[in-house]
């Protein structure tokens, strides 16, 4: 599992845990509580998160809502002392890498080891971030803004927008993309008027500012 050892973890535990999962990530950072680990979070950017599931005063599937109101990469996993019928109901909705029971057994850590480490690469070949935390889903074609919501999209809208993702901080000429969209009319019509109008629905999809146009150069995609 060499590539949790590029991502740190950031755990709801005690000293032994963290000494434990040391062995897996480059570093665990270990707080106390998941209200503590959700204000970590709001702070600094972490891809690996453990709460603690058996918690009542800081519940963790309450974390894990307000975590997933902002986005749906953060791979979250739970440590619970008991997986009663009632918690894994909870958790299908919350889209988790899965539960790892007190004690730890060696065979279902591993198991869950590699579900994170499936996520953590389905997530760095699969998703593109944009600007004001817009992302976009390469796998499934998606776009979704600010709160994870779905922004749909026409289809020459997708395929603008998978044209100026290709040469990211590269300026895209307007005769190239008339020709990618519009390659049956490009010889034969005026594509100029139509790029306009598509430009400017695309644009208000997505955060301001996001694409960028050089006079006669072409045009870009601004990613922060």
């Amino acid at each position: 599992m060499n590539n949790l050892k590029d991502n740190p973890l950031l755990l709801v535990g005690n000293q032994k845990e963290e000494q434990y999962f040391k062995n897996f990530f480059k570093e665990v950072e270990l707080v106390k509580s998941n209200s503590e680990a959700l204000s970590k979070y709001n702070r600094n950017s972490f891809f690996t998160i453990f709460l603690n599931g058996d918690s009542e005063q800081d519940n963790a599937f309450e974390i894990c809502k307000q975590i997933r109101q902002k986005d749906r990469e953060t791979v979250i996993a739970l440590l619970a002392n008991s997986l009663d019928k009632n918690k894994l109901e909870k958790a299908v909705p919350l889209h988790l890498s899965g539960f790892i029971k007190r004690p730890f057994k060696k065979n279902q850590v591993a198991d869950i080891l590699s579900n994170v480490k499936h996520d953590l690469e389905f997530l760095s070949t699969s998703i593109i971030r944009l600007k004001d935390n817009y992302h976009f889903c390469t796998n499934h074609q998606i776009l979704y803004d600010s709160l994870n919501n779905e922004v749909k999209l026409t289809k020459n809208e997708l395929k603008l927008l998978n044209i100026l993702l290709k040469v990211k901080n590269e300026l895209t000429t307007e005769e190239h993309i008339e020709h990618k969209i519009w390659e049956d009319d490009f010889f034969e019509k005026d594509c100029t008027n139509r790029l306009k109008n598509l430009l400017y629905n695309l644009r208000k999809k997505l955060p301001k500012d996001s694409i960028s146009n050089n006079y006669k150069l072409g045009y870009k995609l601004i990613y922060s």
